[in-house]
């Protein structure tokens, strides 16, 4: 009798720990307008992208490259401010604290200021990877045209945390919608010298992006203030206690993104050293997969903010729970995707104006790699989604060491061996993006797995 009266109390919390539909449901509750949020996002990289197929493959491939590198740096500013939802999670029940706020802000602004900078000089080092001229010399123009528009950028990337973190995020959507709209006719106005405003050509497309994010970033701030009864700091402590927590969550997670990224970037310039037809084939099929991408950033988002809410009432089973809904939710929806990769080839990479017919090698091209992008997909869903559970458990430095040793000792060496040795090309090449992935996804789901327990003993931080 001793013996059963001592299990009953632990079968409730055993059971929460595994996938469930209502968590999943409730995960998915807050990924679906995160999830749009980052599709509208991304929009407006893949509205640039479709209007430079329009150009040619030259521009689509200037255009690609110069934005690869100014998403390394965008990525790495939203990892270092995410934390700031983690926050407003944890201490929901106490309100919204204004020191969160300008704790993002303050390290917003000095990410932009350093990133700007990178974009501004990153250009003049773009010959040194052997790409083609002309897309060098466009993409160089692109980075001076872009690099403001990190500043209000990023300080929209504070404001997102605080608006997450309260489960508001329908707020955003409407936002971002309204800047892919001012994106698509700004674009195109630059593009082509319509509706009275210059034809800058490639670089245009960069401008109309750093006036979005800027309109962008207005609209956030005056619906918050708007909105938001803030509970205001007592001391300037809390404003700096705010930032060192945010900086604990946000720089190795800023590290797991920027290992990806920058992973990314390497695999994009390998590319480019097969020509201007690989590069557009690459960023294609890389944008494809993007906009895919951003569901698993708004279940990632989603994932950590249940993780988060449980680790604040110590219920471990509870995190572990959520953590898997989050990665089986995933699952789900990547592998759908998938399946309409390989049904439909043709017509989506028809969006950009690559048909079997067009330049010479291009669709075929652009057919492997995307066939490739149906499986890689997966693996990308799984790791993201994983980052965002190892960083709802406080996790995320040992998360940056997974994807160092993911993308840069697996899958770097992988794409070099295989791309430019055994199987050469874009296809061999995108072989280490995969194998890079899979390590990844592995690593942060087995880290998530083991660091719960421990996670929820530990006093959540103000």
């Amino acid at each position: 009798m001793a013996a059963k009266a001592a299990v009953k109390p632990d079968m409730p919390a055993v059971s929460l720990s595994y996938p469930t539909f209502a968590q999943a449901r409730r995960i998915g509750a807050l990924a679906m307008p995160l999830s749009a949020v980052q599709l509208a996002q991304v929009a407006i990289s893949t509205t640039d992208m479709i209007m430079l197929g329009w150009v040619g493959g030259t521009a689509l491939a200037a255009g690609a490259l110069g934005f690869t590198l100014f998403n390394l740096l965008r990525t790495m500013g939203f990892g270092l401010v995410v934390g700031t939802s983690n926050l407003v999670a944890e201490n929901s029940r106490a309100g919204i604290f204004r020191a969160h706020l300008l704790a993002g802000l303050a390290i917003a602004t000095g990410a932009a200021a350093i990133g700007a900078l990178v974009l501004a000089f990153g250009g003049l080092l773009l010959p040194w990877f052997g790409q083609d001229e002309e897309v060098t010399e466009f993409a160089s123009r692109y980075l001076l045209f872009v690099a403001p528009g990190l500043f209000p950028l990023f300080w929209f990337y504070a404001y997102r945390g605080l608006v997450v973190g309260g489960r508001r995020a329908n707020l955003l959507l409407l936002i971002t919608l309204g800047t892919v709209v001012v994106n698509a006719v700004l674009d195109y106005g630059f593009l082509f010298g319509a509706f009275g405003l210059p034809a800058l050509g490639v670089p245009g497309v960069a401008a109309s992006s750093s006036i979005s994010y800027l309109l962008q970033f207005v609209a956030i701030a005056s619906v918050t203030h708007g909105t938001t009864r803030f509970v205001r700091e007592k001391s300037a402590a809390e404003i700096g206690s705010a930032l060192r927590r945010i900086l604990k969550i946000g720089v190795p997670t800023a590290g797991s993104y920027a290992s990806e990224a920058g992973f990314t970037t390497l695999i994009a310039l390998m590319a480019g050293t097969y020509g201007a037809a690989a590069l557009a084939a690459h960023a294609a099929v890389n944008q494809i997969i993007y906009v895919i991408f951003m569901l698993s950033i708004g279940l990632s988002h989603a994932t950590s903010i249940g993780v988060s809410e449980a680790i604040g009432t110590h219920n471990g089973a509870a995190a572990l729970g959520a953590g898997r809904s989050g990665l089986c939710l995933g699952f789900a929806v990547v592998s759908a995707f998938s399946f309409l990769l390989l049904l439909f080839p043709s017509e989506v990479l028809a969006l950009f104006s690559i048909k079997p017919d067009g330049e010479a090698g291009l669709h075929e091209i652009a057919t492997g790699l995307l066939f490739a992008a149906a499986l890689f997909q997966i693996l990308d869903f799984l790791q993201n989604i994983g980052i965002g559970a190892v960083r709802g458990i406080g996790r995320a430095g040992q998360g940056f060491w997974i994807t160092i040793g993911s993308y840069w000792i697996v899958g770097a060496p992988t794409a070099w061996l295989v791309g430019f040795h055994l199987y050469p090309g874009v296809l061999g090449v995108w072989s280490g993006m995969g194998a890079g992935l899979a390590a990844a996804a592995t690593g942060m789901v087995l880290l998530f797995e083991r660091g719960v327990a421990p996670a929820a003993v530990a006093e959540p931080a103000r």
